[in-house]
């Protein structure tokens, strides 16, 4: 392997890390959130969720970008294992953007009543399994590259 790909790994890796830190942060509002504390608490999960943002997304870009770099300096492009990942990847996308899409609404509310009801409507342990069992597939298959 080369050099250049040891340190798109490494960057890889650190890509990871950023975004799971931040993920992290928005998980732990989303569970505190479960115990439906007062409307300002509440707020104050949902703002401390939004600014985990500023560490997630660049975590997550390092990530992509370092992954596509890394295909080609690996000339991997035409392994399964691969576009099974970027499927992987993009179905939990989507199926994390919908359900979060009550977060996001209850973040926006401008008054405790749409606030308390999207709250009521998010579903934050469906979510973390969601992320749980994705982030799983994702390194089963850049471990253990099947196909």
């Amino acid at each position: 392997m080369t050099s250049l790909y040891i340190w798109l790994r490494f960057l890889h890796l650190t890509g990871l890390g950023a975004f799971l830190f931040g993920h992290g942060i928005s998980a732990g509002c989303s569970s505190a959130l479960r115990g439906r504390p007062s409307p300002a608490v509440a707020r104050a999960y949902l703002g401390l969720s939004q600014w985990s943002y500023r560490i997630t997304y660049p975590g997550l870009l390092l990530l992509l970008v370092t992954g596509v770099g890394m295909a080609f300096a690996g000339h991997r492009w035409g392994s399964g294992w691969i576009w099974a990942a970027i499927v992987v990847l993009v179905a939990v996308s989507v199926a994390m953007g919908a359900l979060s899409a009550p977060y996001h609404r209850a973040r926006d509310a401008t008054d405790d009543v749409v606030l308390e009801r999207e709250l009521a409507r998010s579903r934050p342990g469906l979510t973390s399994w969601v992320g749980a069992v994705g982030l799983l597939l994702l390194i089963l298959l850049m471990v253990v590259k099947p196909f």
